[in-house]
Parts: structure tokens; sequence; C-alpha cells
């Protein structure tokens, strides 16, 4: 290798100079992206694990308030799947109305169903109505999610979607 750059002309050595020293800038530019980009990694996935490690140590706790909050639920007032949806029906009664497919997540003490409810078109005081409805059940239903947008096609109505959840005890899940 030293035989064939001394065997060559000084401009030619010089270019071959420039050509390795741009070889070397353009790999040390991509090493510094990836080495960025890897912490940045690092960071987040310490940060994750802080709050696991959060919500790993509140564990016991968390525990201890669902069983309180499971004994004063009243079983008379939750619903399940079925009843849910017939509630939010009547909630939503004489509203232009669309419902999505159900949902259900179990625990050991509760089952969480969830139901997407779509209005088109709807004005203020409908939803007003509506959510003045759901929030007055709570908790036994409640809303998770809400997206309130102007409809262009006809202003001063709305487009809404809600998730709406309802609790029910899981039977023989209560201590």
């Amino acid at each position: 290798m030293r035989n064939f750059y001394n065997g060559r002309l000084l401009r030619e050595r010089v270019l071959l100079l420039v050509f390795l020293a741009i070889g070397v800038l353009w790999w040390g530019t991509a090493l510094i992206g990836r080495i960025r980009q890897n912490v940045q990694v690092w960071h987040s996935v310490s940060q994750e694990a802080e709050i696991q490690r959060m919500w790993l140590a509140k564990g016991a706790a968390v525990g201890a308030r669902t069983a309180q909050v499971a004994k004063q639920l009243d079983a008379a007032h939750t619903m399940n799947a079925a009843q849910a949806y017939a509630e939010v029906s009547k909630l939503a009664q004489g509203l232009p109305l669309e419902m999505g497919a159900q949902r259900t997540d179990r625990t050991d003490n509760f089952a969480l169903h969830s139901l997407q409810v779509t209005f088109r078109r709807i004005d203020m005081a409908g939803l007003v109505r509506f959510y003045e409805g759901v929030t007055a059940r709570a908790p036994y239903l409640g809303i998770d999610q809400c997206t309130i947008s102007a409809n262009r096609a006809s202003p001063g109505l709305h487009d809404a979607v809600f998730r709406i959840y309802s609790v029910e005890p899981v039977t023989g899940g209560l201590k």
C-alpha cells in the first residue's frame, strides 16, 4: 500500500487523501447519528423502566384501593355489556347515534365494558345533555375518551365520538 501511495504524483496523493478524508467524515457522521439514536433509546428505556418500578412499588396500594372501591360499589347499579348498551341508547334517545362494537376487559375483581358511540351532525345542547346523563351514572357508567369536531358541511352542528365504559364486578372476584 505504501509503494502504491508513494508511486503517485503529488496531485494524485492529495486527491487520495481528500477522498479518504471524505470517507472518514461520512462514516463518522453516520456513527455519531447511530450513537445519538442509541443514547435516546437508552434514555427512553430507562425512563420507562423507572415508571414501571414506580407502578410495581405501588402495586399493593393500588390493590388495596381497588378492593376498597369494590366494597363501596352497589352491585345493583353495575351494568353488564348489554345493560350498558341499553342505558347508552336510552341516554341518547332522539339523537343521531351510531354504536360501535363492544369490548370487555377483565381483571380479578372487575369486568370493564367499553362501547364506542358516534354522533354525527348534532347540536351542542344534545351533546351536553348526553354528557350530563352519562356523568350522572358515574362510577358505574363513564366517559373514557371524547372527541368533538365541528361539522364542516353543517355550520353550528358537531360530530362527536365517545368511548363509554361500564363497570361490573366479577362474580366471586370480590373479597
